[in-house]
């Protein structure tokens, strides 16, 4: 599975898709399976990687992928997290941004550069990380994430006023996006020394649903292309929703992009050329929390029928997820995927 990936993000032939998970893979089924269960599992190490390698064990991933929410980088500049959010006091929700560091455009007073082996839980993930090269085969490839500088700076500024400076004083906001990018760099290299096989750049406020492709072109691009660029290990870049007129960016970030459901697989082939793998979109808010195996089965075919390189979700799964929905995932990619 580690070289049949590494092959599709290099555009070398495979024998088959590979059906890895780049995105988030913690539900709430896999948490009693193990006894690892957020919120805790946000900050043990062991309890991450054991969630982690359930994805695996279980439902049969061709990988494993850590952490579970999208708050590291911004937790470790200042942000306060809310680990108890929710009905359920954390157990299905990912802990959003409760209070960010800046209270105006030029407030970094709070705002702290992190050293990704001390800060925040930064170090859990990089522990996770050799516990999961450990745990698992060596043919198996560990993802690990890292938050878009765009979307870090964002949090950490508060984003309704970050989206509101961009437009009236985007200075300001590079000034934000320079202090993130830092931070989001540091840990990507951190990530790659502690084993991780490729890192995932999530950025859903870099999204054209929110910004123009000349605000992502000019305050996104460079700071996620200068991270890859800089990294020892290969890269998948993930952007949510209608990223249609980004597509030809994000192929020039690194050579794997990952598409929400809302991209046609067909569509993004045609728009970025056989040098960048595609990986998705299996929908995870319609299909896979929703429908049932043969569903599942019949998204799968569509999304293999449209020359798709990399078969996952379109997003993070929510946790709430049925497994069974995940193992037919993987099974009909496995049935389907085979390159002839």
């Amino acid at each position: 599975p580690k070289e049949r990936l590494f092959a599709t993000l290099d555009r070398q032939p495979v024998d088959r898709i590979p059906v890895a998970q780049p995105l988030q893979t913690g539900t709430v089924e896999l948490m009693k399976s193990c006894n690892a269960y957020w919120p805790q599992a946000h900050s043990d190490p062991e309890l991450m990687a054991a969630l982690a390698y359930e994805a695996y064990k279980v439902i049969g991933f061709e990988s494993v992928r850590v952490p579970f929410d999208i708050n590291m980088e911004s937790e470790a500049m200042g942000c306060v997290l809310n680990f108890a959010a929710g009905s359920n006091k954390g157990l299905d929700i990912q802990p959003p941004v409760k209070t960010p560091p800046m209270t105006g455009p030029d407030d970094f007073e709070n705002v702290i550069d992190p050293d990704p082996y001390k800060d925040g839980r930064m170090p859990v993930i990089l522990k996770a990380i050799k516990i999961l090269k450990k745990m698992v085969p060596d043919t198996i490839p560990i993802f690990s994430l890292v938050v878009g500088p765009f979307m870090v700076a964002g949090q950490v500024r508060g984003v309704d006023a970050f989206m509101r400076e961009l437009m009236r004083k985007p200075e300001c906001c590079v000034n934000v996006i320079e202090r993130a990018h830092k931070a989001c760099l540091n840990f990507a290299l951190a990530q790659a020394e502690a084993g991780s096989d490729c890192i995932v750049i999530a950025d859903a406020t870099a999204s054209p649903d929110l910004i123009s492709p000349l605000q992502f072109e000019k305050y996104a691009k460079p700071y996620t292309k200068d991270i890859c660029d800089k990294i020892p290990i290969r890269s998948i870049l993930h952007i949510c929703g209608k990223a249609h007129s980004i597509l030809a960016h994000m192929s020039e970030v690194t050579s794997g992009i990952s598409i929400d459901s809302s991209v046609d697989i067909a569509e993004a082939k045609g728009k970025v050329g056989e040098n960048t793998a595609v990986c998705g979109n299996v929908d995870v808010n319609t299909v896979l929390l929703f429908g049932d195996p043969p569903d599942v089965e019949a998204a799968v075919k569509t999304c293999i029928d449209k020359r798709v390189d990399l078969l996952t979700t379109s997003c993070g799964i929510p946790s709430v997820v049925p497994t069974a929905n995940l193992k037919a995932m993987v099974e009909a990619g496995k049935k389907y995927g085979a390159k002839t």
